[in-house]
């Protein structure tokens, strides 16, 4: 009798965990998002034919190997070659970057990516020039996040050219749900590719 009463509640355990298990929550995703302000946006008119809008977020930063956005010393990327802040490696999403489509008169646009849980060293939007070929300045930063969602910054800082705020890093934790909204200026495709 012992034994039947045990299985029957061994059974009934299995049963209702199995319950318990599927009503749990399934995981959020892990996602940073948000709104992007574009100031001259009816720049991009112009341009639309030229290229793509792409959203990225980048790793973490490191010289060693080349990842991310951040402060590159004078020299690292070459004898004689000036350092500044800038992007060194290509975009953690650069395989499915959120692109953007032109709409006339548009000038906020909601984006969203998902990321795995860590620090990332910028989130950018930039215009992606179809006949760039040198990958040094086939994007032009329209915008970067760096902490203040009124005013623009390309993020980038090259002497005696550019000397804009650095993006501000990101951390994210499993299951967060980040919004980072910020601004950019469609114009700066004029200064980028003059």
């Amino acid at each position: 009798m012992k034994i039947r009463i045990l299985g029957l509640m061994t059974a009934m355990l299995a049963v209702s965990s199995l319950f318990l298990t599927g009503c749990k929550d399934d995981p959020k995703p892990t996602k940073v998002y948000g709104t992007i302000t574009i100031d001259n946006a009816d720049v991009w008119e112009t341009w639309q034919d030229s290229g793509v809008v792409e959203v990225t977020i980048f790793p973490a930063f490191s010289l060693d190997p080349m990842a991310g956005w951040g402060v590159v010393p004078d020299g690292a990327l070459g004898t004689g070659i000036p350092g500044g802040t800038f992007a060194i490696g290509a975009p953690y999403n650069s395989q499915d970057p959120v692109v953007l489509t032109y709409e006339a008169g548009k000038t906020k646009f909601d984006y969203e990516i998902e990321v795995e849980p860590g620090t990332y060293s910028a989130l950018a939007i930039g215009f992606r020039h179809d006949g760039v070929t040198n990958p040094s300045l086939k994007t032009a930063t329209l915008g970067c996040y760096y902490g203040n969602e009124n005013v623009v910054s390309h993020g980038i800082v090259i002497a005696p050219y550019f000397n804009y705020p650095a993006p501000s890093a990101i951390t994210i934790k499993a299951e967060e749900q980040l919004e980072l909204n910020f601004k950019a200026d469609f114009g700066f495709v004029n200064v980028w590719y003059q």
